[in-house]
């Protein structure tokens, strides 16, 4: 087990496209290489980063703070997304989904079933994707 590959990765977020377009995409990552790769995978629809959501003056006040500073904006981001898909070895990932699950009929409290083998979780607002090697870290074990 571990991280899906890239390729895994692209061709899930392909199957969800199929089922429910987007207008856009926001990818929280660093590697600006593999966000420009995954654009061109799942052209027509836009990708975008916390780099290029801001004005050129906010671009270079968060260029000039911490990894994990940056970091906040991208969860601010994610925890507004009409739908978030996320890898379920990322943590950060895990606990966006944990974060929206307190806005579905779920709630915080409810039961759910796992949607499907390569699906972890799926409450209607986002899906986890994978198999993490870490069995709670699960989306409905964390207090949002």
């Amino acid at each position: 087990m571990g991280w899906m590959s890239f390729e895994n990765q692209v061709k899930m977020y392909q199957k969800y496209l199929a089922r429910q377009p987007v207008p856009a995409i926001s990818v929280a990552s660093g590697n600006l290489t593999s966000i420009e790769m995954f654009a061109k995978k799942v052209a027509p629809t836009l990708v975008v980063d916390k780099f290029n959501l801001l004005s050129p003056e906010d671009t270079i006040l968060l260029k000039s703070m911490t990894w994990d500073q940056q970091g906040q904006l991208d969860y601010l981001v994610l925890t507004r997304a009409s739908l978030y898909l996320s890898m379920a070895d990322s943590l950060f990932s895990v606990n966006i989904a944990s974060s929206r699950r307190a806005a579905t009929k779920i709630g915080t409290c409810g039961e759910f079933s796992e949607p499907a083998k390569d699906v972890t979780y799926d409450d209607g607002l986002s899906v986890v994707v994978g198999r993490n090697r870490h069995g709670a870290q699960h989306p409905s074990y964390f207090w949002p």
